[in-house]
């Protein structure tokens, strides 16, 4: 079964995370300082598929940033930063992947894939560069 999109929507935060995390961000561009920040917050998400067009509206840090795509087709993707990037979003199985081509302007090439663990679990696996790693978000 296809990720189910319409259930992402509620109130999340971070869960677990393998030990290279934090290399992950750093490479991501996620200054050091702000590591406790995101491990401490929770950001709504409202999320919707309706054919192929995925739309997402995501609360964060005091910004709301809204987004949409069709499946399989390249469109820019502004995140919580105000940064717009190219990201092409396709189901896999019963994941959602994003594929950053160019995530950080010198060739940084980001692959995404969120499946349900459970109802209240999203497992993220993470490809930037060379470096691989995981972690999940936790519904509140």
């Amino acid at each position: 079964m296809p990720f189910d999109v319409n259930k992402s929507s509620g109130t999340w935060k971070h869960g677990e995370n393998s030990d290279n995390y934090m290399k992950i961000m750093e490479k991501l561009g996620v200054p050091a300082e702000m590591w406790d920040q995101l491990k401490a917050a929770e950001w709504p998400v409202n999320s919707s598929l309706s054919g192929n067009v995925m739309t997402s509206k995501v609360d964060f840090q005091g910004k709301t940033i809204e987004n949409k795509f069709t499946m399989g087709e390249e469109g820019e993707e502004t995140d919580p930063m105000g940064t717009k990037r190219k990201v092409i979003y396709t189901m896999e199985g019963d994941n959602l992947v994003s594929v950053y081509p160019n995530h950080d302007g010198k060739g940084l090439s980001v692959h995404t894939s969120r499946h349900f663990v459970d109802d209240n679990t999203i497992h993220v696996t993470m490809k930037v560069g060379d470096l691989e790693g995981w972690a999940t978000s936790k519904r509140c």
